[in-house]
């Protein structure tokens, strides 16, 4: 049985017009919805698969899929090599971040790093997490002024563009279109492991005797709302309030 947190959708196409896909995305994500809709209008047959959490299981019905592409947009599912090799053409998964920061967190390493500019990347999945062939990365400059969440903004817009530019791909050329992208992206190379989020983590406990220069790196790269850097004294959290107005 399908659990309450994923969903399935098939457009009951016996004859798919442009290729069956396993599509995953994430609840309550305006571009799930975009790519979903975008999905149905080029006519391809869609299962689709929505995760909420991380660590969530994968429903034991996805084994006896079979098709032409797997994608990942958001998604927070960790997939399986042999589903992965039940795509005929492709597996790609994309990426909210360049090449030189695979894995969680990225968006954070890379403010943390003072980097001038961040990115998104279209993938080969493979058994590995932010590790398979590079279809296509796109990048844009970092400005002085961005945050944890104006940054994430315009990476989620980007990323929305890269994936309808392939799902447009896809439509018209199929396997060529995928050969050809890998072909043109064999310049571009993962930088090492895949960070995780156990270091994002450890990122955001500031030490009580930080400097004024360490601290304002590690606020700028992991301050929200929600999710705020915080100092620990003997058991004791104090979470960042953000800065003071001046």
């Amino acid at each position: 049985m399908v659990d309450s947190t994923t969903e399935f959708l098939n457009t009951g196409s016996d004859q798919p017009v442009a290729g069956r896909v396993l599509f995953f995305g994430r609840h309550n994500c305006a571009g799930t919805k975009t790519a979903l809709e975008l999905l149905r209008k080029l006519k391809f047959d869609i299962t689709f698969v929505e995760s909420k959490a991380r660590g969530e299981q994968l429903p034991g019905e996805l084994s006896q899929w079979r098709g032409d592409f797997i994608l990942c947009y958001r998604s927070l599912f960790i997939l399986p090599q042999p589903l992965l090799e039940n795509t005929r053409i492709a597996a790609i998964n994309f990426h909210p971040a360049p090449p030189e920061y695979p894995g969680s967190g990225c968006l954070n390493f890379a403010l943390y790093d003072e980097s001038e500019q961040y990115g998104v990347t279209a993938h080969i999945m493979n058994e590995k997490i932010d590790n398979g062939p590079i279809l296509e990365a796109r990048r844009f400059p970092i400005a002085k002024a961005d945050t944890v969440d104006t940054l994430l903004a315009k990476t989620h817009k980007i990323m929305l563009e890269q994936f309808c530019d392939f799902i447009h791909g896809l439509a018209s050329g199929g396997e060529a279109f995928v050969v050809n992208c890998r072909d043109k992206s064999r310049h571009e190379t993962w930088n090492g492991d895949a960070r995780t989020m156990r270091e994002l983590e450890a990122m955001q406990v500031i030490d009580k005797d930080v400097s004024k220069t360490e601290l304002n790196r590690v606020a700028r790269a992991t301050y929200t709302k929600l999710y705020p850097p915080k100092v620990i004294i003997h058991g004791y959290e104090f979470f960042l309030a953000g800065p003071k107005a001046q």
